[in-house]
């Protein structure tokens, strides 16, 4: 019987990209040694404003992913949803993907979940965000024109493609039948839609808590720029956080690190700020992250385990017989 290698290989390239991209971005830093002199003008409030602003979006995820489990009839406590969004944070950070892999077994093994519904689920939330945020990039492109005389005609693109792209899920939701990792992304996502789409209430509470999201990305990315001494203005950093959400749809480094920072840098112009302080900043801010990371996600990871451990002993754990009542 031949194992099967396609997961070895999508390892074998995620890896690869990911010692490539590291290795790109170590050279550029070299090449640039003097942006290192701007980390001095940091004040440390702005560093634990950020470090407690980072946590919020991790909230804002769990309670969506709690409400997506809770239109499926399956109630799970939002102290368990919480846990598992910043396990998934955790995980993420060393292997691509390796957050959602986790969270299906833990929610089968705990609930008895149904994972192919969240999964499909799950994909109505991407239509949601990237229509969502495509939308944005594409009228704020508009007002930065307007306002600055700059546009990126490949951004807009983008921009417009991923539109186009969402609209023609929503409204003619294609199955494909094949393996292809893209296909099959495309599949989750129209069923997921489909999944969701009669339920209004819990499509406009998605769209409110993405917002939210955004606007304490936004405000997040606004404090790291302007502690760095540019003079970026909100609007931009919308603009920045809009693509950086998209970006992160696309998981094929560990934390998509480094795809994130390239497409950033190649928006430079648009967004106002230099390529190499847009990397310094990223770069910045993925340390912060690692506070809250390392700390409360590590923690997170093993309080679930535990409880996953006890779930697993209390369900193979014998019952005990019940005396005979004579009558």
């Amino acid at each position: 019987m031949k194992k099967n290698k396609k997961p070895y290989i999508k390892k074998l390239i995620t890896w690869a990209l990911t010692i490539i991209v590291i290795a790109l971005m170590v050279h550029y830093l070299n090449n640039n040694r003097d942006i290192f002199t701007n980390l001095r003008k940091i004040n440390a409030l702005d560093i634990i404003a950020i470090a407690l602003l980072q946590p919020i979006n991790i909230l804002f995820s769990a309670i969506i992913n709690k409400l997506i489990i809770d239109s499926i009839d399956q109630q799970i406590p939002i102290s368990d949803a919480l846990l598992l969004q910043f396990t998934n944070n955790f995980l993420n950070r060393f292997i691509s993907e390796g957050g959602a892999v986790y969270r299906g077994i833990y929610l089968k093994a705990k609930f008895d979940f149904p994972i192919s519904k969240f999964l499909a689920s799950l994909g109505g939330v991407y239509i949601i965000g990237l229509s969502t945020n495509a939308l944005l990039g594409i009228i704020l492109s508009g007002i930065i024109y307007i306002r600055d005389g700059v546009y990126n005609i490949y951004l807009l693109g983008v921009f417009a493609a991923i539109l186009i792209g969402a609209f023609l899920l929503i409204f003619i939701h294609p199955q494909f039948k094949s393996e292809n990792w893209f296909l099959r992304k495309l599949n989750q996502v129209s069923l997921g839609w489909l999944n969701i789409k009669r339920n209004k209430p819990l499509i406009i509470k998605i769209f409110v808590l993405s917002l939210l999201g955004l606007a304490n990305s936004s405000l997040i990315v606004f404090i790291v720029y302007r502690s760095l001494g540019t003079d970026v203005q909100f609007l931009n950093t919308i603009f920045y956080s809009t693509i950086s959400s998209m970006v992160n749809v696309i998981n094929l480094t560990p934390g998509g690190l480094g795809i994130n920072e390239a497409i950033l840098m190649f928006s430079s112009d648009v967004i106002g700020i230099s390529s190499e302080m847009i990397l310094l900043g990223a770069l910045l801010l993925r340390a912060i992250s690692m506070i809250s990371t390392l700390t409360i996600g590590a923690m997170s990871y093993f309080i679930l385990n535990a409880r996953l451990q006890k779930s697993n002993t209390s369900k193979n754990a014998p019952k005990k017989e019940q005396p005979e009542t004579r009558s």
